[in-house]
């Protein structure tokens, strides 16, 4: 069995009875009551892979009761550190505002750890196709939203002040002009850029055309330039191009303090690094794998064809992460609830979390069979999912 699968007791009815909520898709319906999940001590895992031994104190166990015997309910509210440690068997949020009060909840709870690179991932943007790609001016206003909410929350309860940085100069001023009513009532957070430079610099434009200032006097001007005394520091719609400056921001700059990425899609932005005119590989390897995600909310849909009608089955899911709980792969409901199916200490890898989603649904291939084969190929991991003697810290993973 696969080193990350979980052994699952189902505990089938007497005598079933028929579906009616249409909560399931049908794989669902016919025997399964409730299913025990309990992550098992690993095999000797395929070469490239990190065994996990757990001891018996380490195993975790959950319990999931499914929609054709009660209503899968749970308040996604206020939620002690320690009640979220066990992680969430059904996740429910109502609203962004439900989704920021968690982030902020996970944030806080690095902050008091000690955690000084963090990553915050939701869906930003509502609808299937929840990326910069589909709506880049509302994805990056967004962003600016969700981080002046979460981290005027950190302020209120916490007294921290917080920087929130944007990639430039002209997103700075476009933003500073959008959200200005927003900065001014959200206490504890100031506007700033990646080099704290506010302003173009032409050495940007011939000088401003030759020391005149260009075609226009900027009254930005005399804003005050670099950083301030701020005790966090949030980075938001970055692009790949701007890793590197971000490298330097943490190794030059930020002096020890807290710096959280939100919603900046780190796994798009790995899969740029190392093409032409774009960084290298090793970015992830030095950098972007020092940072601990806390709060990680990565949706994904997919579809199975069968040999029996309906022969298309649609399904979606989740990889699903609520500092300090562990790494969860969850399965959606037509109801719209995320359900849990799996859990690990470690990061599950996309291809991972698909396999975990096929085998709740009771959809999966044999192992080691040729459809198996053929479905997946021969490479299921992307190149920084894999294990490698590059990669110098293991933060991003748990």
């Amino acid at each position: 069995p696969h080193p990350r699968r979980l052994a699952r007791l189902c505990v089938h009815r007497t005598e079933p009875r028929a579906h009616t909520d249409g909560g399931l898709l049908y794989p669902f319906l016919f025997a399964m009551r409730t299913c025990v999940a309990a992550r098992v001590v690993s095999a000797p895992v395929a070469r490239g892979r990190r065994s996990r031994a757990k001891t018996t104190q380490q195993l975790r166990s959950r319990t999931t009761t499914f929609a054709s015997d009660a209503p899968l309910t749970v308040k996604t509210s206020v939620q002690s550190r320690t009640t979220r440690t066990e992680g969430r068997p059904v996740y429910s949020p109502d609203s962004y505002q439900d989704i920021c009060f968690h982030a902020y909840q996970s944030v806080a709870d690095g902050l008091g750890d000690g955690l000084r690179l963090m990553e915050v991932e939701f869906p930003a943007v509502p609808g299937e196709d929840a990326s910069y790609k589909a709506a880049s001016d509302m994805y990056i206003d967004l962003n600016i939203q969700y981080a002046l909410t979460v981290f005027s929350k950190i302020h209120k309860e916490t007294g921290k002040t917080c920087e929130l940085l944007v990639p430039d100069g002209p997103e700075y001023r476009r933003a500073k002009k959008i959200f200005a009513n927003s900065l001014e009532l959200s206490e504890g957070c100031v506007l700033n850029t990646l080099d704290g430079q506010k302003t173009e610099a032409v050495g940007s434009f011939l000088g401003k055309v030759f020391g005149g200032k260009g075609l226009r006097t900027r009254t930005d001007d005399v804003e005050g330039e670099g950083f301030g005394n701020a005790d966090i520091f949030c980075v938001v719609n970055l692009s790949c191009v701007d890793l590197p400056v971000v490298e330097r921001f943490v190794n030059e700059q930020l002096g020890g303090r807290p710096l959280v990425f939100l919603n900046n899609e780190l796994d798009t932005l790995r899969a740029d690094l190392g093409l032409f005119s774009f960084p290298e590989k090793d970015v992830h390897y030095r950098f972007l794998s020092q940072i601990k995600p806390v709060y990680y909310l990565r949706t994904r849909a997919y579809s199975r064809t069968i040999n029996v009608s309906p022969f298309v089955i649609n399904y979606s899911g989740a990889v699903f992460r609520e500092y300090p709980a562990p790494w969860q792969v969850m399965v959606k409901q037509n109801t719209g609830e995320l359900v849990c199916v799996a859990e690990d200490d470690d990061r599950f890898t996309l291809g991972e979390a698909k396999e975990e989603m096929l085998i709740a649904l009771g959809l999966a291939d044999e192992d080691g069979s040729t459809m198996q084969f053929l479905r997946s190929g021969y490479k299921t991991n992307t190149w920084w999912e894999e294990e490698s003697e590059q990669e110098q810290f293991d933060s991003w993973r748990t």
